[in-house]
């Protein structure tokens, strides 16, 4: 047997009793080298055990082996290659937040003086150019009493999801250009009429201890959001700088986009039964309009499914079990997460049963026979079905109003069903309302009394944040920053 090393395990006690006398014999135990066991990562000797090798044996080679592999590897200078880097930000759109008060812009404060008799302190309204208006008292400010009430309106842009499911939402344009609404994103406004600060509206402020004003709870009311499905025609002269005029460009949107204006009004109008809209963080897949009701749910449209054969639709399944031909019925059992139902359908005077409280509807649309004598249903299907009633909850404190006309929603809107009061108050599910102050002080060694200034407002702010990411790279700009390099370090090494 031709082996470079043998690393060999000693069988029987006058063997082992012999290597120990040996190891005991040296003044010091030589220090054998790495690569007498490993070379290039690899082994480079062989573990022998005897045939008649005692357990202990074995162990011992068990051990021998794992104390190599803690041995087999190799060390290499390696390179990053192609390295880039993400970065989140969030874009959740952030409304303007209501000025309360405020003295940073002109006018002093000596802590333990009236707030409520001091000029140039109570804030609340701009002026055309949008400096704040000073009031000298409190009751000629725009939040006498604690109470705001001349109205905040906010416009959110681009934040509801239109998606015209009827293939018609296309506008043809003077250049017999067609411009194409699919798949929009339109605009709602929120206006909040009524804000109050609690604790001045109840007379529970020390006017003359700046501190009271750290903090108060909210009272908001009259607050109506809405969003009006309608999109303009909009137009735009083309301009040559030699040749001045050179044609009209036209473009469809809810809002004026920048150096158009209005070229026809209404060029589509109303969402649709098919139509998918987003109300409010709702995703709403339209299935039915009625007078004052939205109803909205899961389409799975039109399917075939033969005689025998079982079809899932979400959480819920129909098996065909008969079809008559002849009479246009058909015989199904359906099932879902609380039982199965049979029901028989025929597309003259029964085509269509809703079952499970809402879970699904079915409509039997045909029945046929195959070429090969196979027979099979048409049936249109719906699950998941709710809805929206005029003058009922929307979400929790919320109530929907509806404005339908033509068999179409034209408009939609969130009123709030009872005053919110609180630390915070949310509005629908997606921004929250916030008082906020920031106090300074400080002494002036002069005349040793201690000043203040303070600015504050009730801030509207996104409940969620919303990240957009990006991948960069070296040499990719940022905000106008470059990015010069990017370097990684091992954590171990």
């Amino acid at each position: 047997m031709k082996v470079k090393k043998i690393a060999a395990l000693a069988v029987g006690a006058a063997m082992v009793g012999a290597t120990i006398g040996i190891a005991s014999a040296q003044p010091t135990v030589p220090e054998i080298p790495k690569d007498f066991f490993v070379e290039d990562g690899q082994p480079n000797v062989k573990i022998v055990v005897g045939s008649q090798g005692a357990a202990l044996d074995v162990s011992s080679a068990a051990d021998i082996a794992v104390a190599l592999g803690t041995m087999l590897y190799t060390t290499e200078d390696v390179k990053v290659k192609d390295a880039s880097v993400v970065v989140k930000k969030d874009t959740a759109y952030d409304p303007d937040d209501i000025p309360v008060f405020d003295n940073t812009y002109t006018g002093d404060y000596e802590v333990d003086d009236d707030i409520g008799n001091q000029a140039y302190w109570w804030n609340g309204s701009f002026d055309a150019d949008g400096n704040p208006i000073f009031s000298e008292t409190f009751d000629n400010s725009a939040w006498s009493d604690g109470i705001y009430s001349d109205g905040w309106p906010i416009t959110v842009y681009g934040a509801v999801e239109w998606k015209d499911g009827n293939n018609n939402n296309y506008w043809k344009d003077p250049n017999d250009q067609w411009h194409s609404a699919t798949d929009v994103k339109i605009h709602y406004t929120v206006n909040i009429g009524k804000v109050t600060l609690k604790q001045i509206n109840e007379d529970d402020v020390d006017f003359t201890d700046i501190d009271d004003f750290d903090d108060f709870t909210l009272i908001v009311d009259d607050v109506v959001a809405n969003v009006t499905f309608k999109l303009n025609a909009y137009e735009k002269t083309l301009w040559d700088p030699v040749l001045g005029a050179t044609g009209t460009t036209y473009t469809v949107s809810d809002t004026t986009p920048s150096y158009y204006s209005l070229y026809e009004a209404g060029v589509i109008e109303g969402v649709e039964a098919g139509d998918t809209i987003d109300l409010f963080g709702k995703t709403v897949k339209v299935l039915d309009i009625g007078s004052d009701y939205i109803e909205y749910g899961n389409d799975w449209g039109e399917t075939y499914i033969d005689a025998g054969a079982t079809k899932p639709f979400g959480d819920y399944s129909i098996k065909v079990l008969d079809i008559d031909v002849n009479q246009e019925k058909a015989l199904l059992e359906v099932s879902g997460p609380a039982g199965s139902e049979k029901i028989t359908l025929n597309t003259d005077d029964n085509p269509t049963e809703t079952l499970f409280n809402g879970g699904i509807r079915v409509t039997l649309k045909d029945t046929f026979i195959g070429i090969g004598g196979t027979t099979s249903v048409k049936v249109e299907v719906q699950t998941d079905i709710s809805y929206i009633e005029d003058g009922d909850e929307f979400i929790p404190g919320w109530i929907a109003h509806l404005g339908i006309s033509g068999g179409k929603l034209n408009w939609f809107a969130l009123t709030n069903k009872e005053e919110l009061e609180g630390k915070e108050v949310k509005l629908f599910d997606t921004y929250v309302m916030d008082y906020k102050a920031d106090i300074m002080k400080k002494k002036n060694p002069s005349d040793d009394k201690t000043y203040a200034a303070m600015s504050a407002w009730v801030v509207i702010d996104p409940l969620k944040a919303e990240y957009t990411t990006e991948t960069l790279s070296a040499g990719d700009e940022l905000e106008g920053w470059t990015i010069d390099e990017i370097t990684a370090t091992a954590d171990p090494a």
